[in-house]
């Protein structure tokens, strides 16, 4: 299944490289589509068990803020 973040706080080409990882390596069963930094949002594809707390929980772990998942 496809999801969109709303993701506030990025500021860097860093901050996408460091989303990446902690999206794919603390959460099993997510992937990366898309991580616009000007846009703020990262577009994922999650396999079915990946909760939206677990996915906040990673996008916080780095200080940003996860202000909606479409």
């Amino acid at each position: 299944m496809k999801k969109r973040l709303i993701i506030q706080g990025m500021h860097c080409a860093n901050c996408v490289k460091g989303l990446e990882m902690v999206l794919t390596e603390d959460v099993d069963g997510v992937s990366i589509d898309k991580i616009d930094l000007e846009g703020g949002y990262a577009d994922i594809f999650v396999e079915d068990g990946v909760t939206d707390e677990a996915l906040k929980i990673a996008v916080e772990e780095l200080g940003f803020e996860l202000k909606g998942i479409e």
